[in-house]
């Protein structure tokens, strides 16, 4: 089995109130944290390719994840601007997969704003999955992510328009459906709100999340503790 992963980091962070894939994560962005946890699970692995899914006009992240996709530059993809969605992004990664010549049997799709699943969990979802299976976490009876698709689905996920994920391929495909049981919170735990974050990732009594209110886009949240 060959395995691609796409970490989808296109999001306006609408109702955290800035941008939070800047948030900070033990002392990195919360998208820093992500890749590299995603590069963990996958340094083990043969074979993965990894394309990373930002803003059509992201300059500050596109900039922070310079160094990382040097030796790939074509694995990471601006969005396009218009229309504007998750679904959009997925659709354009797994397109950019295959543009790039990638080949897999399934590819993981992972979200920039989860970064707390643990290497082991996402390693074990890519070697559960089939090429004419999805597989998906699920933690105390709760569906989360990153899921898994088999080659069969790409011709749906590349047709994916909108705001809307993936659920309406799931609907349509339950029976193939097969839930990996795990023993990590970090599959459903993501940020919509900066108290969201603040009590998952700054537990510390004093602790506060400095949300930057009124501003747009590039201008980072900082997790002080005082």
């Amino acid at each position: 089995m060959q395995y691609s992963a796409i970490l989808l980091a296109a999001g306006f962070s609408r109702r955290f109130g800035s941008d939070k894939r800047l948030a900070n994560v033990n002392g990195d962005p919360m998208l820093l944290a992500s890749v590299r946890n995603l590069q963990s699970a996958i340094a083990g692995m043969s074979s993965v390719d990894l394309q990373i899914v930002v803003r059509a006009q992201d300059s500050i992240v596109t900039s922070m994840l310079a160094n990382i996709v040097k030796k790939h530059p074509d694995s990471l993809l601006q969005a396009p601007a218009w229309p504007v969605g998750l679904g959009v992004s997925i659709a354009a990664g797994v397109n950019a997969l295959l543009a790039r010549g990638c080949r897999p049997d399934a590819v993981a799709i992972c979200l920039a704003d989860m970064p707390f699943v643990k290497p082991d969990t996402l390693r074990r979802l890519m070697y559960g999955v089939r090429p004419n299976s999805i597989c998906v976490p699920l933690y105390e009876g709760r569906r989360g992510h990153p899921i898994v698709f088999g080659k069969k689905f790409f011709p749906e996920l590349t047709k994916l328009r909108g705001r809307r994920g993936t659920e309406k391929i799931l609907r349509a495909h339950s029976d193939s459906i097969r839930e990996l049981v795990v023993d990590d919170p970090g599959v459903i735990l993501d940020f919509d709100r900066p108290e969201d974050f603040f009590l998952t990732a700054q537990p510390d009594l004093i602790g506060r999340i400095y949300a930057a209110r009124g501003t747009k886009g590039d201008v980072p949240v900082a997790a002080q503790r005082g």
